[in-house]
């Protein structure tokens, strides 16, 4: 019901696709409301062609650099070419828990690349934190892109497609670009991108560790309730951005503890009704 009344809101006050995050468009003829998926994808993350990117560093123990700032997340410079178009000075590292430590001695890593890393103004077609997976587990490397690509008509997504990758005009290969779940992403889809943000450092590994090990999925961060003590929560989250909280970490405690009692709700109605 309260769908139906804003979207007669909407058509009453006549608002336009204008006003919205540009993953909500209305049908041609203006009567339906559509939330992603049906628009065709351009610019960075567009399907019509893969794009070569060339990182180039100045370093010549680039590796060596890259491999000692895994821990710590710390960028080294390079110079990024796309599409004919030269970025200096973008911010390179290794990226990946089990993608970049199950992976042995292949050099087949996962990079980050931010392109506003000393120009906080720079951006590739409007995207500033640019992922490129190595397909960790996958060797047909369509898991990501294609489960993006389907989950996109139904639900909020990262954007995802193809890339070449030639470090130092060196043949890296085929890696998939998925867009980063970040504030660009929250307008393209939110009518706000205020608020905390977290990620999930860790699940089931030692906290502020790497995840992995025996209890890989335990749930620790999968937005399970584990009660109303901060500390615990940041033994296995990371606070990414805060806009505009006071206590960034007590909304992620109310939004574990909100979804730990929905769902106890429908698991109880749903054993009622099959009794």
């Amino acid at each position: 019901m309260k769908k139906l009344i804003l979207i007669s809101l909407i058509s009453l006050t006549g608002l336009n696709a204008q006003n919205f995050p540009s993953e909500i468009h209305f049908s041609s003829d203006g009567r339906i409301m559509y939330r992603g998926g049906l628009v065709p994808v351009s610019g960075f993350y567009g399907k019509d062609s893969i794009k070569n990117v060339y990182l180039n560093f100045p370093q010549t123990n680039y590796w060596t650099l890259l491999t000692n700032n895994y821990a710590s997340e710390t960028n080294i410079p390079a110079q990024m070419i796309y599409d004919g178009l030269t970025y200096d000075s973008v911010g390179v590292r290794f990226r990946g828990n089990t993608s970049y430590m199950q992976v042995g001695t292949s050099q087949k890593k996962s990079f980050s690349v931010e392109t506003d890393f000393t120009d906080s103004t720079q951006t590739v077609l409007g995207y500033n934190d640019l992922k490129f997976n190595n397909g960790h587990q996958d060797a047909s490397f369509m898991r990501e892109v294609l489960y993006c690509r389907m989950a996109g008509r139904h639900t909020p997504v990262a954007k995802a497609n193809f890339i070449h990758l030639y470090l130092n005009n060196q043949d890296w290969g085929l890696y998939p670009n998925i867009q980063a779940i970040d504030k660009t992403f929250l307008d393209e889809w939110f009518l706000s991108n205020d608020g905390a943000r977290f990620r999930a450092t860790v699940d089931g590994g030692s906290p502020g560790g790497p995840g992995g090990g025996p209890n890989w999925g335990d749930g620790t961060a999968a937005m399970n309730y584990l009660g109303n003590n901060q500390t615990t929560y940041q033994g296995y989250y990371t606070l990414k951005s805060n806009d505009v909280l006071v206590n960034p970490w007590q909304s992620l405690i109310d939004a574990c503890y909100d979804l730990s009692t929905e769902a106890a709700t429908i698991w109880t109605v749903s054993l009622m009704l099959s009794m």
